[in-house]
């Protein structure tokens, strides 16, 4: 028998250690329990507001084949500047909006950015022309820039942290 087959069976395998935090024992059975509660209530969520995220973005793409080109009077290269736009914000602001929902939790800066570009959503029914629609689209950029990430801080504060 060599050295690694005796060191591998002195170590107990992660099933069949109990962690102890202070005078608490915590069972791995049920602390894999209480993470598939919680993500049966919170992926959901998420996966919801994912789906808003994603149809923000294609809305410029639909209302292009209902015909914002000609009701705006888009001139040449318009469309897809306002294509184009969207990201400059998201680029520049998703790490500054990260790093307040670092500070300040996801739980907060997250729904304040789903009301934001709600917000800028509803309010494009108001545009009546390029200018208006420029100025929408890059504070929707600003508003959805840190939606990924503040997704992945939540998933990854109640999950085991594997070293």
């Amino acid at each position: 028998m060599s050295t690694a087959d005796t060191e591998s069976h002195l170590r107990p395998s992660k099933q069949d250690v109990s962690i102890t935090i202070g005078s608490v024992d915590i069972d791995p059975r049920a602390e894999r329990t209480l993470v598939w509660k919680l993500d049966l209530r919170i992926l959901p969520v998420l996966a919801i507001m994912y789906l808003f995220n994603s149809l923000d973005k294609s809305n410029l793409g639909n209302a292009k084949t209902a015909g914002l080109e000609e009701t705006l009077s888009l001139k040449g290269n318009q469309y897809n500047l306002l294509l184009s736009i969207f990201f400059v914000p998201y680029v520049l602001t998703a790490p500054f909006l990260g790093l307040l929902g670092k500070k300040y939790g996801p739980n907060i800066v997250l729904p304040c950015m789903m009301l934001g570009f709600g917000v800028c959503t509803i309010l494009v029914v108001a545009v009546f022309n390029f200018s208006g629609l420029f100025a929408i689209r890059w504070f929707l950029g600003m508003a959805e820039s840190a939606f990924f990430p503040l997704v992945i801080l939540i998933e990854t504060d109640y999950r085991e942290k594997v070293v």
